[in-house]
C-alpha cells in the first residue's frame, strides 16, 4: 500500500523487525527507523540489522523507547507505521504523534487489532484524508489496514468506504462480525453504540443499492 518515497519510514511497535526491514529491501524510504519498548528484542533486532544491511549501504536507526515519547522531526516525508496493537493504545500513539508536531503533516498507515471506528474517528478529528484502505483477512482474523495522509484528496469515513466489495461473502463476513461485536458493546452502552451500529447499518445499505444499480456481469445472487 505504501506510496514511496519517503524520507523517513517509522517502524512502530516494530517487534522483530520483519516489515521495516522488507521496507529497507524495497528502498520505499531513505531511512527506515525501527522503535519498540523491547530491549532483548531490539538488541537482537540491531544485531541482525548489522548483518543483513550493513550501515554502509542502508540507513537504519533502531530505538527502544515508547512511541509517546518521540518528537516528530519537521521532515516533509514522513510515514508512522503503527500495526498490531489494539485500538486504544492506536489512539494514544496517534494523538501523542500529533500533539508533538501539530505544524508537521505527517502519513500514517495503520492496522489496528479491532476498534476500527473509534481509531478512524480520531484520524478525522485530527484532519487526517484517505490514501487507501482494505480488508485483509488472515487466518480468520480480520483487520483494516488504514493508509492517512494530511493531503490526501479523499474523505476518511468512521465505517471506511472504499475497502468494501459487498459482492465477496468475505466482506460481507466482516461486516456481521464488526455489527456483532457493536451489538455486544451496546448492552452496556446503548448511547454511544447504537449511533455506531446505525452508521454500519446505512453503510450495507448504500453498498446493497449500488450493487443493485450496477450488478456484476455474471454475478450470482448473494445471499445473507
Amino acid at each position: 500500500m505504501i506510496q514511496p518515497p519517503y524520507q523517513t519510514i517509522w517502524d512502530c511497535c516494530c517487534d522483530h523487525g520483519q516489515l521495516g526491514m522488507s521496507l529497507l529491501k524495497d528502498g520505499v524510504a531513505d531511512q527506515v527507523i525501527f522503535v519498540d519498548v523491547l530491549e532483548n528484542i531490539m538488541a537482537e533486532l540491531t544485531d541482525r540489522l548489522i548483518e543483513d544491511f550493513p550501515p554502509a549501504h542502508y540507513s537504519w536507526q533502531v530505538r527502544c523507547d515508547d512511541i509517546k515519547n518521540i518528537q516528530v522531526p519537521a521532515e516533509d516525508s514522513q510515514l508512522f507505521i503503527i500495526a498490531g496493537v489494539g485500538p486504544d493504545q492506536s489512539i494514544e500513539f496517534i494523538k501523542s504523534l500529533c500533539a508533538s508536531a501539530p505544524e508537521t503533516a505527517f502519513d500514517l498507515l495503520l492496522c489496528s487489532v479491532h476498534g476500527n471506528y473509534a481509531v478512524r474517528e480520531v484520524l478525522i478529528a485530527q484532519g487526517y484524508r484517505l490514501k487507501e484502505e482494505r480488508i485483509i483477512c488472515d487466518k480468520n482474523r480480520f483487520y483494516e489496514a488504514i493508509y492517512a495522509s494530511k493531503k490526501a484528496d479523499q474523505p476518511l469515513r468512521a465505517t471506511g468506504q472504499q475497502m468494501w466489495d459487498w459482492t465477496d461473502p468475505v466482506h460481507r463476513d466482516y461486516w456481521q462480525r464488526t455489527v456483532g461485536h457493536y451489538r455486544q458493546k451496546a448492552k452496556k452502552n446503548q448511547l454511544r453504540y447504537q449511533l455506531v451500529i446505525q452508521h454500519y447499518e446505512t453503510l450495507r445499505d448504500a453498498l446493497q443499492a449500488a450493487l443493485k444499480d450496477n450488478p456484476e456481469p455474471n454475478q450470482p445472487p448473494q445471499s445473507e
